[in-house]
């Protein structure tokens, strides 16, 4: 009987020994990708992977290699993969398979080759304490789908074996529902002990930790720099080469790395090194953003330049021609600082857990900063459309508006192209011409016949719906009961067709208000709107 009943047993499939997953690029990110992953246990792993998603069949998927890197390292028996002859922008399915079984389905997505194509990127760093906020964060990673993240720095606080093997569990929390995976470009900070650390995690291309990699074509040129080996020397020479080989082929260019050159906090030291190395060599060679982190606050500031004459502060005044952007400066889940050491030329500065969120396109460059630690509460964002803030999302909002927007002035502007998330405004400028009379009687005359919206009490949103005939710049006006105007959103240049936003009203007060939408100044839809009780 014992024979039989073990014959008749049906065993399930066994997983593979892969564990801890990352991904990242060496070369072209249109065209490559490296898979990492810590070999738990088990023996001779390969990655299979096609364009055809076979879940976990391994045999059925066409291509497989075996690994191209074996490094034991920080408790973790590291594997990584370098992929190579990939198509740009497009989906390709991997599964691990060893000699336990095989792993669960993953996949990731090449970069765009096409400076059309639109980024998307997350940027922030400084995830060394607090594992729930590290977690929400990467939770909204997952939630987010970017084409990348950048990370500048201080993953662990000790460079533990133990603190690292925690960081990749909880790295996990950015891989989607579905199995996508986003890759990361890291830098280095002063809490990994040497630059092995980051090349033994994520395979990094240069021993220095210093590297450069474009994204769409010549849409993107990503710096990542180190700030914990000398600033001038080796790397600026490098630095300074591969800025000016870029300087007019490549639209846009942005760094990434640790250490603040002007912490926003008093309890960090200025870094001069940084400044005389690299801040003339971002103007000269226009690079516009910045991402920096290590002081655990967040600011923006307006766009600057290297200047120590007349009117300066802390070597830098303000340009708004032809100025880089600085932001950060890391809240992933470290300790939090006060945001005590703001300058002349400081748009905003706060302190709380946050990365930045940021679109880039031929035209602009646009930087909202996210509050991560509602991740669990944040919708996913539409597979079609990544550039539609998800329901429940929350951007930091200061005094000017929640988005940066850094222009090409060099492009036109776009009259067909996908429109920015809207610009909200408390109240309407003098300058702005104001609702007719046709439209304020509608309150009164026509309050009954209008259709009618409910904005969601649990996310402060409502969607709403209109066509148009031709390409045109929406306003959307929220008129109380007063018939004044109680909140303004613009979208300039939207296409013709059928149009669906997304509006965040959470700070509107409950009551009752007409909604209406105007393109290029006329009126073509209302609504009555309805908030809270």
């Amino acid at each position: 009987m014992g024979v039989i009943a073990v014959i008749g047993l049906v065993r399930p499939e066994s997983h593979a020994y892969a564990d801890r997953l990352r991904c990242t690029w060496r070369e072209d990110p249109s065209t490559t990708m490296v898979i990492g992953w810590d070999q738990v246990n088990g023996q001779n792993p390969i990655l299979y992977y096609d364009l055809a998603d076979q879940g976990r069949n391994a045999i059925a998927y066409r291509l497989s290699k075996r690994p191209d890197r074996i490094v034991p390292a920080k408790g973790m028996n590291n594997h990584f993969v370098r992929l190579s002859g990939l198509k740009p922008n497009t989906t390709y399915y991997f599964v691990i398979k060893d000699s336990e079984g095989v792993s669960n389905r993953y996949y990731f997505h090449t970069a765009p080759d096409q400076p059309t194509q639109r980024l998307s990127i997350v940027a922030g760093g400084d995830s060394r304490n607090h594992r729930e906020a590290r977690r929400a964060a990467n939770l909204m990673v997952a939630k987010l789908r970017p084409h990348v993240v950048l990370f500048n720095g201080d993953m662990t606080v000790h460079d533990s074996s133990k603190e690292w093997i925690e960081w990749m569990d909880d790295w996990q929390r950015t891989i989607a529902n579905d199995g996508r995976m986003t890759p990361v470009l890291v830098a280095r900070g002063n809490h990994e002990v040497e630059n092995k650390t980051l090349v033994d995690m994520f395979d990094l291309p240069h021993p220095g930790n210093y590297y450069a990699l474009s994204l769409g074509g010549n849409l993107l040129r990503v710096y990542t720099l180190n700030t914990m080996i000398p600033a001038a020397g080796d790397q600026k020479i490098w630095l300074e080469n591969d800025l000016k080989a870029h300087a007019n082929s490549t639209t846009w260019r942005i760094a990434q790395y640790h250490h603040a050159i002007r912490p926003h906090t008093a309890a960090k030291t200025d870094k001069d090194d940084l400044y005389l190395a690299w801040a003339s060599l971002f103007y000269q060679y226009g690079v516009r953003l910045v991402i920096e982190s290590d002081s655990h606050v967040v600011k923006w500031t307006f766009p600057i330049k290297p200047d120590t004459g007349p009117g300066n502060d802390m070597g830098f005044v303000r340009d708004d021609d032809r100025g880089t952007v600085y932001v950060g400066e890391g809240c992933w889940g470290a300790p939090l600082r006060d945001n005590d050491d703001d300058k002349s030329w400081t748009r905003a500065s706060a302190s709380f857990n946050q990365f930045n969120w940021i679109w880039v396109d031929q035209h602009k460059i646009e930087v909202r900063t996210v509050m991560t630690d509602e991740a669990e509460q944040v919708g996913e964002i539409s597979k079609t459309n990544i550039f539609e803030p998800p329901v429940g999302i929350t951007f930091w909002n200061p005094p000017g508006g929640d988005v940066i927007r850094i222009v090409n002035k060099k492009t036109p502007p776009p009259t067909s192209n996908a429109p920015s998330a809207p610009k909200e405004r408390p109240a309407t400028p003098p300058t702005t011409p104001p609702v007719t009379t046709q439209e304020t009687n509608d309150w009164d005359s026509n309050w009954n016949a209008l259709p009618k919206l409910t904005v969601n009490p649990g996310t402060g949103r409502v969607r709403i719906d209109y066509e148009l005939s031709t390409t045109a710049d929406v306003v959307i006006i929220v008129q109380n009961a007063k018939k004044e105007e109680a909140l303004k959103f613009e979208f300039p240049g939207q296409s013709a067709g059928t149009q669906s936003r997304l509006l965040d009203l959470l700070r509107l007060p409950s009551g009752k208000y007409l909604l209406i939408i105007q393109a290029n100044r006329k009126a073509i839809k209302r609504y009555h709107l309805s908030k809270g009780p």
